[in-house]
Parts: structure tokens; sequence; C-alpha cells
């Protein structure tokens, strides 16, 4: 793909200069991802976005997030209407973010995703490098973008890390040629962030050099999500006061474990008469769950008794949180939960099941409860949730242990480690 094609427009970072940068031994960091918030679908990998919005408080970022290339054609459907829409840059949070089109095949040849997405990207990194010259390329989720990333980094002889966030290690390497290309990529990254214990041992499990994989997970913005009060969030958002409200929140996909959820809520429902599900998100393009969520619902006569508010602005997610009695994830896997946190730093308790980062974010009883995936267990551990009496100061303080900041502390120190002074580029 040529660069007149790509059509990027560079800007350079005021703080810190490319020239302060090197004389500080502070790396340039080029965040590359598809799961990056953009114009057209700003909600999009918000956690991605919001730890590089705090590393770029420790060092020099900018952002490559690549949308599929699409002809701007309305007949092709909503959903790639819009890529063809998404600006190709932007500044989102104060990050220059840039959105090169790259060639995918829906559906098709999948282990060519990696190599396809590297070719079209290289016109696009050049222009970048030449008024942003990057120390090392930060890429996130294993495949295609950790891939892309190893060809990438080759090509520039810089080093570069892949960050491994759930599916892409719980689930890709089950087909044989994606394995070989995920291990081959992981093998060859100079530094692999997992964002849990779990996902630590999937990665080691594709024989990849332990010393070099370390564990960090999400974190939290205190100033965005915190307690509010449970009768204010529920008149604002139309709600009844007398309703004992299990929330979840998330996009409909299968793994998601909704209609266990629901099914749950329905045993509940035979002694707890004014209990309501409600679930905060919208359908999923991959795998969507809302039929057999609402069929859950009729199967066990408590339609009345289920609340599909579909995607909600971020800004109004603490009005959400806030106005429930607990929180609940039925989900069958995981990496890092963000929502979980998001929950607990509003003072909601937790319930969800023992996967992924899961288990280390409710570790502590009076916060939240691990349970089982099926019915019967999720509706017993939903019941003790709703009988018990939390303190939600507590709960909000446990969570909001761990802010953004100090995500962005730890991916500095490790990353800043993989870049040697001989690499760097002075611009």
């Amino acid at each position: 793909m040529s660069e007149s094609v790509v059509a990027i427009k560079v800007e350079r970072e005021a703080f810190p200069t490319d020239q302060v940068a090197a004389e500080a031994n502070v790396p340039r960091v080029l965040t590359f991802t598809r799961l990056f918030p953009n114009a057209m679908d700003p909600l999009n990998g918000v956690f991605v976005q919001e730890r590089i919005k705090a590393l770029a408080k420790y060092c020099p970022v900018q952002v490559i997030a690549p949308v599929p290339w699409t002809p701007p054609l309305r007949l092709l459907g909503d959903r790639y209407y819009r890529y063809s829409q998404v600006p190709h840059e932007e500044r989102r949070e104060g990050l220059v973010v840039h959105h090169p089109r790259f060639i995918v095949m829906p559906k098709v040849m999948k282990a060519s995703d990696g190599m396809l997405l590297a070719i079209s990207m290289l016109g696009a990194m050049r222009t970048v490098r030449r008024a942003y010259p990057f120390d090392l390329i930060d890429a996130h989720w294993a495949y295609p973008d950790g891939v892309a990333a190893a060809f990438l980094a080759r090509h520039f002889n810089i080093p570069f890390s892949i960050t491994v966030r759930g599916d892409d290690i719980n689930i890709f390497p089950q087909q044989f040629w994606l394995r070989q290309l995920i291990r081959w990529a992981l093998q060859k990254a100079n530094l692999v962030i997992a964002v849990s214990q779990d996902l630590k041992r999937g990665v080691e499990e594709l024989q990849v050099d332990p010393s070099k994989v370390v564990v960090i997970q999400n974190g939290i913005a205190p100033i965005d999500f915190h307690p509010v009060d449970r009768i204010a969030a529920r008149q604002a958002l139309g709600l009844r006061l007398d309703e004992r409200i299990v929330l979840t929140v998330g996009r409909l996909h299968r793994s998601k474990g909704f209609p266990t959820l629901v099914e749950a809520v329905a045993v509940l429902a035979r002694t707890v008469s004014n209990i309501r599900v409600v679930i905060v998100g919208g359908p999923d393009h991959e795998a969507d769950a809302t039929f057999d969520i609402r069929a859950a619902a009729a199967r066990h006569g408590i339609a009345d008794k289920l609340t599909l508010v579909g995607t909600q602005p971020r800004a109004s997610l603490p009005l959400w949180y806030g106005a429930a009695d607990v929180f609940c994830l039925p989900t069958q896997r995981e990496g890092s939960a963000n929502v979980i946190l998001e929950a607990l730093a509003c003072g909601v308790p937790c319930v969800s099941t023992p996967v992924g980062c899961n288990a280390e974010m409710l570790s502590n009883p009076e916060v939240g409860i691990l349970t089982p995936a099926d019915v019967e267990s999720m509706s017993q551990a939903l019941a003790h949730a709703l009988s018990k009496k939390w303190d939600s100061k507590a709960i909000a303080q446990h969570s909001q242990k761990r802010p953004w900041a100090v995500v962005a502390s730890e991916c500095h120190h490790h990353l800043t480690r993989i870049v040697t002074p001989a690499v760097r580029t002075v611009g």
C-alpha cells in the first residue's frame, strides 16, 4: 500500500520533544493496536486507551490504530460503512492517533491476517517515523497485531512488546496455524505483558521464555468511577427504588454467560419477587447472545424482570453501577475484566467466575464472591450477595488502590529496559 494512500498527517508531540526524550534516556513509544477507540466507535478498547493515556505522562507516545479498508458504501452494512468513516488521524485524550487502513479478507484465510496487516502498515509506519522516530513498538493483542508487530519491528530493527489480553491466548492458539504464528511472535518479542497470571501461564505454555513475561493488571480511573448515591442514580436512570437490581455490563458475546445469569435470576425470582436483571451492552458481531438472553427470560417466565438497555455512554456507567445492589459477570473466559474493576470502584459488590484475573480482583471476600458458572452455583452466590450487608466505601477503596498511573509506571519500567541507548534514534 503506497504512502499516498495511507494519507497520514503526522504531528510532533509537544512533551517531551524527541531530542529531550533521547537525552533523558526516555523511549519514544509507538502503540500499535486495532483495539483503540475512534470517532465512529468510541468504546472500542477503552482500556487500552486508558493505559496509553497514562503512559504518555512518562514518555512520548503516538498510536497507530488500524481499521479495515472498506469502500464508503452503505449497502455493505452499517459496520463496514462506519469503518470507511473513521478519520485517518485524530487526537484522543491528548494522544496523536493514526488510523491507516489495512487489507483484510473477512472469515477467510485468517492465517494470513498478520502478514497482510504488516504489509498494509509498512508505508504508514515509515511516514510516522520520519516525524516521530519511535524507539519501540508496543503491540496489543497477540494476533494479528502482535504477529504484524514482529515483522514490522524486524524491518525497522527495533524492539517490540506484545500485551496479551484474553482470547488471543485462551482461544486463538487452539487453531494449528494461528498457534504457530502466535508462538513465533511471542518468542520474538522482547517483552510480553500479560494482564493476568492465568494468561502468563498460557504464554509460557507456548514455550516463551518466562524471564521476559510480566504480569501487569489493568487499572481504574478513580476520577471517573466512584460511589454514587443509589437512590439518586436510580432516579436519574428511571429505575424503580423498591427493586433488587442485579447488573451486568459488556458486549453481548456468548462467552460472557449472560443467559446463565438470566436463569440464575429466575431461580431467585421464586423467593425474591422484586428482583430485576439489568444488562448494559450492545450486540456482538461475532457471537451475539441477544436471542439466547431473551429466550432464557421467556422460557423461565421472567421477561418482565429483564431490562436490556443496549450500549450506554461511558460517562453514564457510574450511574448504572451505582444503581445496582450487586454486579455479576458470569463469564466463561476472561483476561482482565475492567467492568469488575469499575463496579468495585463504584462500591458495588461483585459476583463472578474464577477465570482470568477475576480471582485476583475478588480475592478479598469483603468485595465479592467467586463462583462456578452453572445456574445453581450462580443463583446461590447472588442470593448470598443480596442478603449480605456490604461496606461500599471499603469496596471502592480496595479497587482504587490501582489507578492507571500505577499501571503506566509499571509498563514504563519494563518498556524502558528493553530499549538500549544503542538503538535509540535522535530526531
